[in-house]
């Protein structure tokens, strides 16, 4: 039997016997290998010495991955040294540098070419096993070090070209030897590549400079890895994915802009272009905005401006790695920061998942036969499976969870068993199948540094492979591989399953009916399950907002961004009256924000803010339209409600700061602030305030109002002191309500035969009045009526004091004893509104007159006919029978009876006198409490019905279906909610109309 030394030493061994020899010891190709073995001992010298090392050679080429590849490289590299005697020599005597040079030359043919090229680098690369590996400072000490006396641009480019070619057989050889680790085997590479980026940048930077005869660059200028780069996870074999930023000194100098696009082009061509020294690497630029047809380098603004209104799904999911490299790296931080918004939302992002699902799903279409199982990368169970895993989570939660936004998947991993978002047994299972995945891969690119993610089908190839990775066999690759594929697989389709019970469910079904993937007929029963009716209207609804959110964004944002906002809002929806009609109106009003997208990550980003939102576009015409005519309201929604005197005060100041205005603008700016104040007091109600507190805010607001417009426009003539504008009717109690009329009356102290005073006056009231109620694009103020005055219509419009004393005393009639007990002054002086106080109070409270109750039954009952129209269709609240009528003639008839001689009946307004009830024999404490729930539930109702139209309705339908959006917001419950209301209605207006008919009676 041969001894490994006779191949080189015994003249007795034939030929045949030394390859059956090298045969028998595992040789794939022994012609091969023994041609290669006496190629290297040619000379005598080299012979001895392969003869000594023989026995530790062979042994030592066996164990490598591929022991006839390790030969050939062998033979190969002493050819291409000196001295190969003394180097032999030298193999023999270090048994660690034979192992590491067989095993790089049988693991890697790409490597030994780099030795093979540059046979003293392998002295330098024994000498690196010795030591930790170098940091990105070393590295950056080291090229500059290297660079310092090299002037010429392709000379410094050649040079940097094979400094990183040693650093790659570093860090390779290392890799293969296992003396690195998956992650930081991928770090020291992707550091390579930033300082080997940034080395080029300096030198084209200079060599344009020269060019363009500038002293220094016009700005900042940052280069930003993304992809495997970014997240320091890079292959041997990737392409660099790259974005150029730029922060030009000028933002006005295009002469700047353009130098950028120079400098980003000339050092896209310094990486890639090939020299004699090869080239640095491939430069994928196609993750800029655009893509391939895009700027090659943006300014900050320009990024910033484009991932806000643009920016799609995957450009999030690629920037969640995206990493300063080279260049200004204070500008490249700064990109960072702005971007940060637009990768992690503040909101889940729901719909991603089916946006990504969709990705994945493309991406494994367009590679075809390339993503099988034996590709590691996109194959079934592969790397990009756990990545998308990872990178799912980030994208979703990273709003929330800062620690979440890691750049490298194992980080991001380990991030999120850390925030509770995965079990750690998942985590362990993805990182060591990531680890598995990347090693497979790693080693596949070694071979000849192509960038291949496949494994071989060849049985000796994949021998080799499972050699690599310093398994036994290519049945334990298989095995293990096979393992680690099912397991990542099933965990990734677990998280992109299209599951119902599932957290994300409603925003991907959502994406898909809006992406139209969702038949129609099962898209409306789909809605319709989740209690959204009727469908084929809520569907139109939510399509058309989709439609109208991409005219102003980019298709995929818009349905992205809609589709979480309506997922967030489904549950919702389905608990308002007329869900079709919010979504309608969520439209309408996002467009009133002139940013749609924008506003509806507000809603999602802010759940009180959605809430309100949804609340007041469900809560009638009134608030709805209001809201969506004045977008800037939406910040009220989340303020705190202001106490009346505050609210007062400001109105009050408000106010006065328009008064230099000229007349026309004035009414309008008038008009707009009343329609805000208002809306902010009806929303302070539905938000769960109280009714009381609501009618004397807006009794408030209407006061002051009418307090300006008298003061504004009262004639210098006229002296100040000498008139007043009293309130009368629900101002005048301080119960106003929504579309409510001022009933206003104004008198002055004055002689009625003084023509010159009289005219002045009357003109001083129609031009207030005017100003209050006449129609501008602003709509009015309020609808002022001036008939509860004495005479009527018939009357003067201001009325001297003493003419109002006459008429009490001789002409006036009992019913007007009833509208005068909620008299109250808004714009008087003290004496003069003492003095009018005086005498209606001697007028409303003199003498009972027995044939009150009966003449105020005959007037009641008119009105109720000639006014209230109900006919079986519809039921008057106001003036209908037992409505809010009612209540006000059986109370103001006690007041009068009482109040001759209890002054604690002299109450103005029905709310206030209702709750402090005094005892008195013509109502019973019990009788009392019912009439204050009747009263709350009818004004409550009246407030309904007229937002509801944005009208003074007065009335309700008798049908059920009819008011049923009514009856929901006032808290009935489905699906009999309007018959609910309707037998309330009924119930309260017999039972109020037996009191006050009973009430009459005792008096």
């Amino acid at each position: 039997m041969p001894t490994p030394s006779d191949l080189f030493l015994s003249p007795d061994l034939t030929e045949d016997e030394a390859r059956a020899f090298l045969a028998s010891l595992g040789f794939r190709d022994a012609v091969a290998v023994d041609t290669h073995l006496q190629a290297m001992a040619e000379d005598l010298v080299v012979r001895e010495a392969l003869g000594r090392l023989a026995p530790d050679l062979l042994p030592a080429l066996l164990e490598s991955p591929d022991p006839d590849a390790a030969v050939v490289g062998l033979s190969r590299y002493l050819a291409a040294r000196t001295g190969r005697s003394m180097f032999v020599d030298y193999l023999r005597e270090d048994p660690r540098a034979l192992h590491v040079l067989t095993y790089v030359f049988g693991a890697s043919p790409f490597l030994g070419e780099i030795l093979i090229r540059n046979p003293e680098y392998f002295h330098w690369l024994i000498s690196q096993f010795e030591r930790s590996a170098p940091d990105l400072r070393d590295l950056e000490d080291d090229i500059e070090g290297q660079l310092s006396t090299i002037d010429d641009p392709a000379e410094a480019l050649d040079t940097l070209k094979r400094w990183k070619r040693r650093e790659t057989l570093r860090i390779a050889a290392r890799d293969l030897l296992r003396r690195e680790t998956v992650e930081t085997a991928t770090a020291q590479i992707s550091d390579l590549a930033g300082v080997a980026i940034d080395t080029a940048l300096g030198v084209v930077t200079r060599q344009l400079l020269a060019a363009e005869e500038r002293d220094s660059p016009p700005g900042a200028f940052a280069v930003i890895g993304m992809g495997k780069l970014g997240g320091r996870e890079l292959n041997y074999s990737s392409d660099i994915d790259l974005i150029y930023v730029y922060d030009a000194d000028s933002e006005d100098d295009s002469s700047a802009r353009d130098f950028f696009h120079r400098l980003g082009r000339k050092l896209t061509a310094a990486l890639g272009e090939h020299s004699g020294e090869s080239y640095l690497y491939r430069v994928d630029l196609r993750l800029r905005p655009g893509g391939a047809k895009g700027n090659i380098a943006y300014s900050l603004e320009e990024y910033d401006e484009y991932y806000t209104s643009w920016g799609e799904t995957f450009e999030r999911f690629a920037l969640i790695k995206a990493r300063p490299i080279a260049g200004d790296l204070q500008l490249g931080r700064r990109f960072i920061d702005r971007v940060q918004p637009f990768v992690y939302r503040k909101y889940l992002d729901r719909a991603a998942i089916e946006e990504l699902s969709r990705y994945k799903a493309r991406s494994d279409q367009a590679l075809g036969g390339k993503a099988d199982e034996r590709n590691v990368k996109a194959g079934r169970g592969g790397i990009r499976e756990v990545e998308l895993f990872t990178q799912v989570f980030q994208l979703s939660y990273g709003g929330q969870i800062a620690a979440l936004r890691q750049p490298s998947t194992l980080g991001g991993l380990e991030a999120l068993v850390r925030a509770n978002l995965v079990p750690k047994s998942v985590q362990y299972e993805l990182s060591h199948a990531y680890v598995f995945l990347r090693s497979i891969e790693h080693r596949l690119q070694l071979v000849q540094e192509n960038q291949t993610h496949r494994m071989s089908d060849q049985a000796h190839e994949l021998e080799i492979s499972a050699r690599r990775l310093g398994l036994g066999s290519s049945e334990d690759l298989d095995k293990q591989l096979g393992s680690y594929r099912d397991r990542v697989n099933a965990i990734y389709l677990g998280l992109f399953e299209h599951k119902k019970d599932s957290g994300e469910f409603e925003a991907r079904q959502l994406f898909r009916i809006l992406n139209k993937d969702v038949p129609e007929p099962e898209a409306m029963a789909y809605l319709e399950s989740c209690g959204l009716s009727p469908g084929r209207a809520m569907l139109d609804a939510m399509l058309s907002m989709n439609q109208a959110a991409a005219l102003a964004q980019a298709p995929a944002v818009a349905r992205n961004v809609v589709a979480n906002v309506l997922a967030a809002l489904m549950s919702r929806l389905a608990e308002c009256a007329r869900p079709d009609q919010v979504v309608t109106r969520l439209e309408q009003l996002a467009a009133a924000t002139g940013g749609p997208i924008h506003f509806y990550r507000s809603l999602l980003e802010h759940r009180a803010l959605r809430e309100a939102a949804i609340m007041t576009l469900d809560s009638g015409d009134l608030p709805s339209l209001r809201l969506i005519r004045y977008p800037e309201l939406l910040d009220s929604l989340i303020l705190p409600p202001e106490d009346i005197d505050t609210a007062g005060r400001k109105i009050a100041s408000a106010l006065d700061w328009r008064e230099d205005l000229d007349r026309e603008s004035r009414m309008n700016q008038v008009r707009r602030l009343k329609h805000l104040e208002e809306f902010k007091v009806v929303f302070e109600w539905l938000a769960g305030g109280d009714l009381d507190l609501l009618q004397e805010k807006l009794s408030l607001i209407a006061e002051l109002n009418v307090e300006r417009a008298a003061r504004w426009h009262a004639p210098q003539s006229l002296e100040r002191r000498s008139w007043a504008v009293m309130a009368l009717g629900k101002l005048g109690g301080i119960e106003l309500t929504v579309h409510s009329d001022l009933d206003l009356v104004v008198f002055y102290d004055g002689d009625s035969d003084d023509g010159p005073a009289f005219e002045g006056y009357q003109a001083f009231v129609t031009a207030m009045t005017t100003f209050l109620d006449r129609p501008t694009a602003e709509g009015s103020v309020y609808r002022v009526d001036t008939r509860l005055r004495p005479e009527g219509r018939k009357g003067a419009l201001a009325i001297p004091v003493s003419m109002f004393q006459r008429y009490l005393d001789t002409r006036a009639e009992q019913w007007e004893r009833l509208a005068w007990t909620r008299c109250r002054p808004l714009a008087a002086p003290p004496e003069m509104a003492a003095r009018i106080q005086e005498l209606v109070t001697a007028f409303v409270y003199g003498p009972w007159d027995p044939r009150m109750p009966s003449t105020m039954r005959d007037i009641r009952a008119r009105m109720e006919r000639e006014l209230g129209h109900e006919d079986g269709q519809r039921m008057d609240f106001k003036v209908g029978k037992g409505g809010l009528a009612d209540i006000d003639f059986m109370l103001q008839l006690i007041q009068i009876r009482e109040g001759h001689r209890r002054p604690e009946f002299r109450i103005a307004g029905t709310r206030h006198l209702l709750a402090s009830l005094p005892e008195t024999p013509y109502l019973a404490p019990d009788e009392g409490q019912f009439l204050r729930g009747a009263h709350r539930f009818l004004r409550s109702l009246e407030l309904m019905a007229r937002m509801e139209t944005d009208t003074n309705l007065s009335w309700i339908s008798s049908d059920p279906e009819l008011v049923s959006a009514i009856a929901i917001r006032m808290g009935f419950a489905r699906p009999s909610a309007g018959e609910q209301l309707l037998d309330k209605y009924r119930k309260t207006t017999t039972a109020v109309r037996d009191l006050y008919l009973q009430v009459i009676e005792r008096m």
